[in-house]
């Protein structure tokens, strides 16, 4: 597997879990019940936002200083 690939995999599942869990117990705070749908949304579509945005600069940092083992 390309090291892009796995760094956009390791934000992807990091950020987007994080962001899903904390929106799930704001949730929990304001007396909501716990919905899968809603989880599965946050961790997906912000998750894709963050690997994408880390795939951007992991792209920027391999142009800026091209022998590196980034």
């Amino acid at each position: 597997m390309k090291p892009t690939y796995k760094i956009m995999l390791k934000a992807f599942v990091a950020g987007g879990t994080v962001f899903a869990v904390v929106m799930a117990m704001w949730d929990l705070i304001d007396s909501k019940q716990f919905n899968v749908w809603k989880f599965m949304i946050n961790l997906i579509f912000f998750g894709l936002y963050v690997a994408l945005y880390m795939r951007y600069n992991y792209k920027k940092q391999i142009q800026k200083i091209p022998n590196s083992n980034l």
